[in-house]
């Protein structure tokens, strides 16, 4: 008994306070133990920024592909020409690589 008078006095008031304690306890229930958990709701807002951002990621490289796809479409033997260096059979090719500053 001894020792329960001398925790009690060395707690601080509002400690000893049950609506403190009680806010305390369902804080902490709310914080790790119910099925939506603060923590869970961290993470899943994180995981949806994350797919956010890969969205417009993949968007932008959507929209490189359908330029790429239209430049293709208009004129394919420039795009051959240009891109696998290929050529007609009387004809010679020289590529002169771009000078290192």
């Amino acid at each position: 008994m001894k020792l329960i008078t001398i925790l009690k006095n060395k707690t601080p008031k509002y400690v000893q306070n049950k609506w403190a304690i009680s806010f305390l306890v369902l804080f902490v229930w709310v914080l790790f133990f119910e099925d939506i958990n603060l923590i869970s709701l961290f993470r899943t807002k994180s995981k949806i920024n994350k797919l956010k951002q890969e969205w417009v990621f993949k968007e932008e490289r959507i929209k490189q592909a359908e330029e790429k796809k239209g430049l293709i479409l208009r004129n394919p033997e420039k795009y051959a020409r240009e891109t696998f260096w290929m050529k007609r059979e009387n004809e010679e090719i020289f590529i002169i690589p771009p000078k290192d500053n």
